[in-house]
């Protein structure tokens, strides 16, 4: 499972960064979705956490390389969000998160969605960050 997760998290952001780069002569912008796993970890989850961080440093880096293009490259930190993924966690373990989470709730999609269309739209001056989107979670 290790290669499998490590293929579809980190070398597929690779690989659609690699392509979709190469269109952008002097402009554009990369938003990659990761998550806070990746920045502090869980139980069970070594490979998703190394994927994830993966991302983020991958992201970092590569802001370096195509900032002098004018290509701006970000990531986006996910804490719980309402998908089928959550769905599955039992209910207990869903309470205690939740009342970790300062706002008290998973985020939705769309507020991910719309944090990464403003970013990739306005963020004119925002490169090789990771923002974090978890409810004040961490």
């Amino acid at each position: 499972e290790w290669d499998n997760v490590i293929q579809v998290n980190l070398t597929g952001v690779f690989n659609v960064t690699r392509e979709v780069i190469k269109y952008m002569k002097n402009d554009g912008s990369v938003v990659s979705i990761s998550s806070i796993i990746g920045m502090v970890g869980a139980f069970g989850q070594t490979n998703y956490a190394a994927s994830k961080a993966g991302v983020m440093a991958f992201s970092k880096s590569l802001a370096k390389e195509v900032a002098k293009r004018n290509i701006r490259v970000n990531a986006i930190a996910a804490g719980f969000v309402n998908t089928d993924m959550t769905a599955n966690i039992p209910e207990r373990y869903r309470t205690i998160i939740l009342n970790k989470i300062p706002l008290g709730r998973f985020a939705e999609p769309k507020e991910i969605a719309e944090f990464v269309v403003w970013l990739a739209v306005n963020g004119t001056y925002c490169t090789g960050q990771t923002y974090v989107i978890d409810g004040g979670l961490t």
